[in-house]
Order: C-alpha cells, then sequence, then structure tokens
C-alpha cells in the first residue's frame, strides 16, 4: 500500500513539472513567441529566459521559429501571444488588421552592412546586387537607407535578390551571388575577421526603433495582465544587459554561439508607407500600442515614464 502511495505520488510531481508547475509559483503560464529568425535582435528576450526573470512573473516563454507571412494570420487567430515581426504586422494594420506594435528593444537600428571583400565603398555597389531577406524586408530597407544617404537610388543603381538567412548570404557573396547584404552585428563582426568589408552601421544614422514585437489587439484586452508581465521583463532584460555585461556576454555566446570577440514617424514611413505605397501615413495609434509599456516604466520608475 505504501509502496502504491509513493508511486502514486512521483507519477503525480512528474506530471506536474511537465505541465510547467512551479511550487513557489504556481502553475507556470505559457506565453508563446513567435520569431522570423533566432538572431542577436532577440538577445533580450533571451536573457529574460535564462536569467530566470520570466519564471518570476510566472511565465513559461516558448519560442518558435517561423515565416512573418505565417506569422500574422496566426497573431490574428490567437495562437501565438507576441511575435518578432513589428514591422510586417503594422503594414497588416495599415490594411486594418486587428494588431499592434507593443514593443521595441532598440532605438537604433542594429544592422552592418556589409560588403564582399572587393567592395570597398558604398558608391562600389552602383550596378550590384544586394541581398534581402525578402521583398520590403528590414534587410531590404536598412540597404536602401545606406544606399540613399549616400546618394544612389535604390530602385536605379541596384538589384535586390532574396537570398535567405545570414549563412546563406555569406556564401552567396563569397561566390559573387550578390555583393553586399545588411546583417546583425554578431555576424558582421565575424564576417569583417574573413576580410568582407563594413560599408555603413546603421546606429550611426539616427534612430529608427528596431526588432520591435506585436501582438493582437484582442490579447491587450483580454490578456493584458499576461502580456504586461512580459513586458516588464522585457524592460528589466534590457537593464540586466547595461548592468551585467559578463552574464550577458556568455547568454549570447550560449544562444548564439558567437564569440565574444528612427523616430517612430520615420520607422513608419520606411516601413510602411512606402512598401504599401499609401497617399498618406496611418495614425500611430492604428499601428502601435504603447499603453502597457508606459504602465511598466511607470512602476519600475524609469526616465521618461508618463
Amino acid at each position: 500500500m505504501r509502496r502504491n502511495v509513493l508511486r502514486l505520488a512521483f507519477i503525480c510531481m512528474i506530471t506536474a513539472l511537465a505541465l510547467g508547475y512551479r511550487p513557489e509559483h504556481g502553475y507556470a503560464e505559457l506565453l508563446r513567441v513567435a520569431l522570423s529568425t533566432k538572431d542577436f535582435g532577440y538577445l533580450p528576450l533571451f536573457v529574460g529566459m535564462r536569467s530566470g526573470m520570466f519564471a518570476q512573473e510566472n511565465l513559461e516563454i516558448q519560442w518558435i521559429q517561423v515565416g512573418s507571412n505565417v506569422v500574422v494570420t496566426a497573431l490574428i487567430a490567437g495562437e501565438i501571444d507576441v511575435a518578432g515581426i513589428a514591422g510586417s504586422s503594422m503594414r497588416a494594420a495599415a490594411r486594418g488588421a486587428p494588431l499592434k506594435a507593443n514593443f521595441f528593444p532598440y532605438q537604433k537600428s542594429l544592422f552592418v552592412l556589409m560588403g564582399a571583400p572587393g567592395v570597398k565603398r558604398v558608391q562600389d555597389l552602383r550596378g550590384k546586387v544586394i541581398g534581402t531577406t525578402g521583398p520590403g524586408a528590414t534587410t531590404e530597407l536598412a540597404a536602401s537607407l545606406v544606399l540613399q544617404h549616400h546618394g544612389l537610388d535604390p530602385r536605379k543603381d541596384v538589384t535586390f535578390m532574396t537570398i535567405g538567412g545570414a549563412e546563406t548570404s555569406i556564401a552567396a557573396m563569397r561566390n559573387g551571388i550578390i555583393q553586399a547584404r545588411a546583417f546583425n552585428p554578431d555576424a558582421a563582426m565575424i564576417m569583417k575577421k574573413q576580410g568582407f568589408t563594413e560599408l555603413a552601421v546603421l546606429a550611426d544614422m539616427g534612430p529608427w526603433p528596431w526588432a520591435g514585437y506585436s501582438t493582437s489587439d484582442a490579447h491587450l484586452a483580454n490578456r493584458r495582465d499576461k502580456l504586461k508581465r512580459w513586458t516588464r521583463v522585457m524592460v528589466k532584460s534590457l537593464q540586466f544587459m547595461l548592468n551585467r555585461k559578463e552574464e550577458t556576454y556568455k547568454i549570447a555566446q550560449g544562444e548564439f554561439g558567437h564569440p565574444r570577440d528612427v523616430t517612430m514617424r520615420k520607422n513608419v514611413d520606411l516601413t510602411i508607407t512606402q512598401p504599401l505605397k499609401l497617399a498618406s501615413s496611418p495614425s500611430l495609434a492604428q499601428l502601435v500600442d504603447f499603453s502597457l509599456l508606459r504602465e511598466v516604466h511607470k512602476e519600475l520608475s524609469l526616465p521618461g515614464a508618463r
């Protein structure tokens, strides 16, 4: 009899752990995050996961990698809680989709425009092919911004080619298929050591809210507490990255395997109005909702809270 009781208790314990039970917090609430790619831009999310801060908010993060075209549909259907596709979501919102961008971890773009070894200046890209992750993607927009800054017309002076992720793009540059592409800083650092040319750093060209997340209007209305806890951890993750750099380096190494070694209106114009060929820019209220972020800033007594 005693053996049967112990066996039953053991089975119950294993079942509880499998369901996400945390003795100190109760049942952890599952929050699904969709990313189009796992890269350095999403480091704050992984810092929150590896540091245990999401667990402290009684959240269990389940992240999946999926294309942005699929994620928009999943967000609207409520199958995903948040997704790292703010640009795609805002373009869908401009067409009437019930979505909002709700968090941007960076105020400037992280992208670095990298050229093939034979390309020494941005002007050398005239008549060349630039790789992107897709038509109208942020990799294309970032490259276009650099080209315009240096007096080139992205529509006439270069050709854009959808080439895929970082590894595929690097191979394409080596083989002469493309001559440049915008990369995240971790990949750019490694490429510089391999002889590729750093042509421009987007962060030097002014503010441009970057690596943003989005959610649905329904989630903002009906799952507000859950999203607020996620937002609070994301803000704390940024503080962690600023104040605990060595631990952040270790998390980045573990997640990405690399060695240690715009204003919002401008963002809207570049990522929505121009690609969609709208007659005028939609109102920010139609595209973003930062109310939870403002609440978290106020709770944490951070500058700019209002």
